[in-house]
């Protein structure tokens, strides 16, 4: 992951601010995401091909950050119809830095680090609906409906009140399961700073753990798991040198 910029198509809203050098980009959320066309190509000697996905929208988006790894992101896409042609696209190297996990830190709530962690994942779902009309095969629109926040988290066991005691009634200084649904967990911040000060920082609210596992094994490190959920993100800001990101398009 080099930029954060498809946050628009994930979330749906996007302000630009900032100053040189430090410009922001803070993506919330919306009811409706905007769509978008992906092009593909190959060189195919005499005859080139490009194809051009028209009308994209995200179902699903999923970032991973795991040690010795670099930052990256997958997409699931539904979209309308397709286009093919014979014209090449011309390549388009990209300019920003790559944020690795070695860039990461992670608080549970905000301003509490949780330490020696492994790997970390956050799946945002959409739960786009495609809505089909009498006359046409073809889609007449893409709705959005629930958005899920789910992620999972691994990290070498030191203290068990870094995630176990959360896990059992959302605080740190539980020592039994709580009878009822425990405390919600007021925030999970997750923050990526390259080598050239480009921060990608992630805001979820509402926060709840589902599972804990507890791996012990001869030979290896002991490894502690969580997946849990958010209701919502206050926010997702992507700081870089530009001042303006790409924007949705008007023209369509």
């Amino acid at each position: 992951m080099s930029n954060a910029y498809i946050l628009l198509g994930v979330l749906g809203a996007n302000a630009n601010a900032g100053t040189s050098g430090a410009f922001t980009h803070t993506y919330t959320e919306t009811d409706n995401i905007p769509s978008f066309t992906t092009k593909t190509s190959f060189e195919l000697g005499t005859t080139d091909f490009l194809t051009a996905l028209i009308g994209c929208k995200v179902e699903t988006m999923t970032i991973t950050a795991a040690v010795d790894e670099a930052v990256k992101f997958s997409l699931d896409c539904s979209y309308r119809y397709e286009n093919l042609s014979t014209t090449k696209l011309s390549d388009n190297p990209e300019v920003e830095p790559v944020f690795t996990f070695a860039h990461g830190s992670i608080e549970m709530p905000d301003g509490t680090v949780i330490a020696a962690v492994q790997s970390f994942e956050l799946t945002i779902v959409n739960s786009n609906e495609l809505i089909y009309g009498i006359g046409s095969r073809f889609p007449t629109a893409n709705i959005a409906k629930q958005r899920e926040y789910n992620f999972t988290l691994t990290a070498a066991f030191k203290d068990h009140t870094a995630l176990l005691t959360r896990f059992l009634n959302g605080t740190n200084s539980a020592s039994a399961p709580d009878a009822g649904s425990g405390t919600e967990i007021a925030t999970l911040e997750l923050t990526f700073t390259n080598d050239e000060g480009d921060i990608l920082d992630i805001n979820l609210t509402g926060v709840h753990l589902d599972e804990e596992t507890l791996t012990q094994n001869v030979g290896e490190v002991v490894k502690e798991g969580i997946t849990g959920w958010a209701r919502g993100a206050t926010n997702m800001i992507y700081t870089n040198d530009i001042q303006i990101a790409p924007k949705e398009a008007t023209n369509i």
